[in-house]
C-alpha cells in the first residue's frame, strides 16, 4: 500500500516512517513512488542535477539502520557523493566526479535516508535563484514564472512539489531559508559548529552549515536530530527530538524595514509581518518593535565587501581542493563580473571589513542575550520572477536588488546563530511568503518549539501548490 496523505495533509517523513515500521509500505515502494513523481514533476520544475535513480533503487531494496531509513531525498549538488557528479551548478565542474563522501552525506545515508538525485542549485551557490548555464532555469510549482529561490532551489522546489517529504539543503548567507520561504517550506539554518563535519567551526568566517527544507516541523526536527554531531567536544550538546510547542511566552523583537534603505518592505510582505505580529500576541509572546543593533547601510557595504573578496580569493582554492582548474572566464557572466569587483578589493580592506563584522555580530549577540528571538520577514518582496538575477547579468547590475531581496538572513551566518523561515502566509498575487525567526547559539530546540506551536495555529501543511505530485491534501 502506498502512503499518500495522513490526517493533518499530504504525508510527511515522520508518516512515512510510521507507514515503514506498520508493514503499510515497504523503501523499496517509497523510493521508485518519489522516482516516478520525480520524472513528471522535473519535466516540468527541472529541480534535477544529476539523476541517482537505480543506485537509489539498489540501496531501497538493502536493509538499513537509522532513525530515517527508507525514505527518499535529494541531495544537494554542493556536497561529495563516492561516484557522483559533484558540479556546484558550474559548467566548468560538470565533470568533477567525487572520490569520497562528504561527513555530512555520511550522516544523511547513516540516518538511512535513500537520495535519489543531486538537486539543482546556482553556479558556486551565489544566487538567491537557481538559474545557471550548467542546469538551465529551474521554476517553483507555486508558479512556473517564479523562482523557487537558491541556493537550495532545487530541493525546495521538489519538496514543495511533493516529490520527497524532505530535501537536503545548505546555507551561506541564507540559502536554505532563501529556499524554503519561496516556496512555502520550513527550513532551518543550525548554529554553527552543530551538525556532523562541522565539528572544528568556530570562526565567523566559516559562514556555510547543512540542513534540510520540509513541510512540516517535525520533519525538520526529525532530520536534525538525526544529521547532528555527537562528537566529544562539539560546540554543543545534541539537540534532543523536539516533538511538543512552547509553553510560557518569549520576548521576541520584530525588525522588517530593508537594512540597505531603511525601507519598508513591500506591502504583502508587510502584510504578512503584521499578521504574524499580531498571532505572537495572541500566542501570549512579548513582541515589541526593534531597532537594528548596528546601522544598516554600513552592514551591507561590509557584506558586498566580504562577499566580493571572499570568492575572488577562494575561486582558486575550490579549485584546488577539486583537483580541476578553475579560470574566470570559465564561470557565467555573472560570476565573472563578482570576481573582477572582489579583485579590486585590496587585503586591507577585506581584513577592514571582516574587523567590522566582528563588531557587528558582537552587537547582535548582545543583542540576543537582552531577548528570546529574533524576528524579521524572510525576503523583501514576494518570491521573483525568473530572469530577474539571470546569470547573464552583471554582478553590479544585480547587487543592490538582491540585497534588498535577500537582506535580512546573512548575520546569523556571521553570528553562527541558529534561524528559521515558516510558511506565513501568502502575497495578494497567491505566493508563499516567509518569516525568520532566529534564537542564541545552541538555540534550535527553541525555535522548533516555537514553530511547533504557530504551525498549529495557522495549519500551512494543508496548502499545496498548483504543481503538486504528493497525493491528496487530507
Amino acid at each position: 500500500m502506498m502512503i499518500t496523505a495522513c490526517a493533518s495533509g499530504p504525508a510527511d517523513m515522520v508518516e512515512m516512517r510510521r507507514a515503514l515500521e506498520a508493514g503499510d509500505a515497504t523503501p523499496a515502494e517509497l523510493v521508485e513512488q518519489a522516482i516516478e513523481h520525480a520524472e513528471a514533476a522535473n519535466a516540468e520544475l527541472n529541480f534535477i542535477a544529476w539523476p541517482n535513480f537505480n543506485r537509489a533503487r539498489r540501496q531501497a531494496s538493502v536493509q538499513h539502520a537509522g532513525p530515517l531509513a527508507g525514505i527518499p531525498t535529494l541531495i544537494k549538488d554542493m556536497i561529495n557523493e563516492k561516484g557522483s557528479p559533484a558540479s556546484w551548478g558550474a559548467t566548468a565542474l560538470r565533470d568533477n566526479v567525487a572520490d569520497e563522501d562528504d561527513p555530512y552525506t555520511r550522516a544523511i545515508r547513516d540516518a538511512g535516508l535513500v537520495s535519489i538525485a543531486r538537486s539543482t542549485m546556482p553556479e558556486l551557490g551565489l544566487n538567491v535563484v537557481t538559474e545557471s548555464p550548467l542546469t538551465g532555469i529551474t521554476r517553483n510549482p507555486w508558479s512556473l514564472d517564479h523562482a523557487p529561490g537558491g541556493s537550495s532551489g532545487g530541493g525546495s522546489a521538489a519538496v514543495a512539489a511533493g516529490v520527497v517529504p524532505v530535501a537536503h539543503a545548505s546555507d551561506g548567507l541564507g540559502s536554505i531559508r532563501h529556499g524554503a520561504a519561496p516556496c512555502g517550506l520550513v527550513g532551518l539554518k543550525p548554529s554553527r559548529g552543530r551538525n556532523v563535519g562541522d565539528e572544528a567551526m568556530r570562526a565567523i568566517s566559516d559562514l556555510g552549515v547543512n540542513g534540510c527544507v520540509s513541510r512540516t516541523v517535525r520533519d525538520t526536527a526529525a532530520w536534525l536530530e538525526a544529521t547532528q554531531t555527537r562528537a566529544p567536544g562539539a560546540a554543543f550538546a545534541p539537540v534532543p527530538l523536539v516533538t511538543r510547542p512552547i509553553e510560557g511566552s518569549l520576548r521576541i523583537h520584530a525588525y522588517s524595514d530593508i537594512m540597505r534603505t531603511g525601507a519598508a518592505p513591500d506591502a504583502s510582505v508587510a502584510r504578512v509581518f503584521a499578521d504574524t505580529i499580531a498571532l505572537m500576541e495572541r500566542l501570549n509572546h512579548s513582541v515589541s518593535d526593534a531597532t537594528l543593533p548596528f546601522d544598516g547601510p554600513s552592514a551591507i557595504a561590509v557584506l558586498h565587501d566580504i562577499t566580493e573578496g571572499t570568492f575572488s580569493r577562494k575561486l582558486a582554492l575550490l579549485a584546488q581542493k577539486l583537483g580541476v582548474e578553475v579560470h574566470p572566464d570559465d564561470l557565467e557572466y555573472r560570476s565573472r563580473t563578482l570576481v573582477e569587483v572582489g579583485n579590486r578589493i585590496d587585503d586591507a580592506h577585506y581584513a577592514s571589513a571582516w574587523q567590522k563584522a566582528d563588531e557587528m555580530v558582537a552587537a547582535y549577540l548582545r543583542r540576543l542575550d537582552e531577548i528570546d528571538i529574533w524576528m524579521t520577514p524572510t525576503l523583501g518582496t514576494e518570491p521573483v520572477r525568473v530572469g530577474v538575477f539571470s546569470p547573464d547579468g552583471a554582478w553590479l547590475d544585480q547587487r543592490d536588488h538582491l540585497v534588498d531581496y535577500a537582506g535580512y538572513c546573512w548575520i546569523d551566518n556571521f553570528a553562527g546563530t541558529p534561524s528559521i523561515s515558516l510558511p506565513m502566509g501568502f502575497s495578494d498575487t497567491g505566493l508563499p511568503i516567509g518569516v525568520q525567526f532566529a534564537a542564541c547559539p545552541g538555540g534550535e530546540a527553541l525555535l522548533l518549539a516555537l514553530a511547533y506551536q504557530i504551525e498549529a495555529a495557522i495549519e500551512w501543511g494543508r496548502r499545496t501548490p498548483p504543481i503538486w505530485f504528493g497525493g491528496a491534501s487530507g
